[in-house]
């Protein structure tokens, strides 16, 4: 029997933000594909950079706090979706954040 993957999650949007790291959250998938779902796989790169794998263990839950972050790098986010046929396609990329003080509830650079 052939094991569908799942379709993409929503694009992660960003929560908050402080100097080495980011929330963000994202919409699941609206196809899980065949079997249970797994959890999720979030990858970031920096501006110019390359992809780069966050977690190794998949999150259980639409959302997580990407720490370790250079001060001041601007980074994207994406976001896969595994269920037992592996991961699934990528998310669109989240729009380009910078790791400082920042609150999406304020939108304002906190001291």
């Amino acid at each position: 029997m052939f094991a569908a993957p799942c379709g993409p999650p929503g694009q992660p949007i960003i929560d908050s933000v402080s100097p080495n790291s980011i929330t963000l959250h994202w919409d699941k998938p609206s196809y899980i594909g065949s079997g249970e779902m797994q959890g999720y796989i979030v990858a970031m790169k920096p501006t110019g950079g390359d992809w780069k794998v966050v977690n190794v263990d998949p999150v259980r839950e639409p959302k997580m706090v990407v720490q370790d972050l250079k001060e001041l790098q601007e980074y994207q986010f994406a976001v896969k979706a595994i269920n037992q046929a592996g991961p699934g396609a990528p998310s669109t990329a989240s729009r380009p954040v910078v790791a400082a003080g920042w609150s999406a509830d304020n939108s304002k650079v906190l001291d």
